[in-house]
């Protein structure tokens, strides 16, 4: 078989199926997590509605970075498992990544029109956006001043149903 040499703009039919997969699979969650904000309201926006739960927590007073560690620590792991996990991280994002966990697994049973199982449900995706950062001073020496930014994050937690 020969392989077709690809020009600059061009790319293959590998590489274009996996631009269109959103969840299944860790290179379709890694794509995920690396759209634009917009292109992550659309693929949820063209995804059905039915079948997955979200919630979100906004201007959370930690950095993006720190709280990132924490969120790769889930993705992908059924319900149960990730509760355990936050329960024992040592790290202070847990608490609120455990809240919107829980707030999203109540998102899912709770509708009616998606009535999902806690038992089969797991963390189909989560990620974390930067949010506006509070800008301080700090006095230095000689009168100078440093700028201090206090972080803020957009946390988004989204599960779904295994089948099976």
């Amino acid at each position: 078989m020969e392989r077709k040499r690809l020009k600059k703009g061009e790319r293959s039919d590998i590489r274009k199926d996996l631009r269109d997969v959103h969840y299944p699979g860790s290179a379709g969650l890694i794509r995920y997590a690396k759209m634009s904000l917009e292109q992550r309201s659309q693929a949820l926006k063209e995804e059905t509605p039915h079948t997955y739960a979200l919630a979100r927590a906004r201007y959370v007073r930690m950095s993006p970075r720190k709280v990132r560690r924490v969120i790769d620590l889930i993705r992908g792991k059924s319900l149960e498992e990730a509760r355990a996990i936050l329960k024992y991280s040592p790290h202070r994002a847990a608490e609120v990544v455990a809240k919107v966990l829980e707030s999203a697994a109540a998102n899912g049973i709770n509708d009616d029109r998606k009535n999902m199982l806690e038992d089969r449900m797991y963390v189909k995706a989560a990620f974390v956006d930067e949010g506006p950062a509070l800008k301080r001073v700090l006095p230095r020496a000689r009168g100078s001043a440093h700028m201090i930014k206090k972080r803020t994050s957009h946390i988004t937690i989204i599960v779904g149903e295994r089948n099976g």
